[in-house]
């Protein structure tokens, strides 16, 4: 089967997914094409495959899978041993946290915006409630860690800290999470992790 997954070297979601390859061994099974699309203006190479213009997108033999959480459903189905999503009612537990981790990574997208954007008199508002949102996500987060332990769930963490660390060093989520930045401390250093670190802005 022929791959094709459409990247960005600083999204966050595309960032989930080549950790997924990586953890499942499937790094090499892909073509990557990196895109530059935005909301505004998306990439006109992707649009043929993808009408939203959005990221990763993911071509198997003319069929185009869209979303992260699709894309990781893939990969898991196609390594061996399957190892992303637990089986049983754990399934559930995992896909939960992989949602909030998912919306927290969200709002940390929107601040970006916010930032990107002309400043009106709700920007500090807006940034404010998307960075309350995080602190709590976290917090729910952090009752959920399991040592031993890196699904999709975890990854979907583990990508939405490094967003945070390479774009908002100013909102500084250690303090507010200290379990969850031991537990970072401990996966930042997985090979799946160092091999797929995002570009420098």
């Amino acid at each position: 089967m022929s791959w094709t997954l459409y990247t960005s070297p600083r999204s966050p979601f595309v960032r989930k997914v080549l950790i997924a390859a990586h953890e499942l061994g499937l790094e090499t099974r892909f073509t990557r094409q990196d895109v530059v699309t935005t909301p505004m203006t998306p990439a006109p190479e992707l649009l043929p495959v993808n009408p939203l213009g959005m990221i990763p997108t993911l071509v198997v033999d003319g069929e185009v899978l869209f979303d992260s959480l699709t894309v990781l459903e893939f990969f898991d189905r196609n390594a061996e041993p399957p190892r992303l999503f637990p089986t049983g009612p754990a399934r559930l537990e995992c896909l939960s946290r992989h949602a909030m981790a998912n919306n927290m990574t969200d709002k940390a997208v929107r601040i970006l915006d916010e930032r990107f954007r002309k400043q009106n008199d709700d920007t500090a508002v807006h940034i404010a409630g998307y960075v309350g949102a995080l602190t709590r996500g976290l917090s729910w987060m952090e009752a959920r860690l399991a040592p031993d332990r890196f699904d999709a769930g975890d990854i979907a963490l583990a990508a939405l800290l490094s967003y945070l660390d390479m774009r908002f060093p100013d909102i500084a989520w250690r303090g507010p999470a200290p379990e969850a930045a031991d537990w970072y401390a401990r996966v930042e250093n997985r090979p799946s992790m160092t091999s797929t670190a995002f570009a420098k802005p």
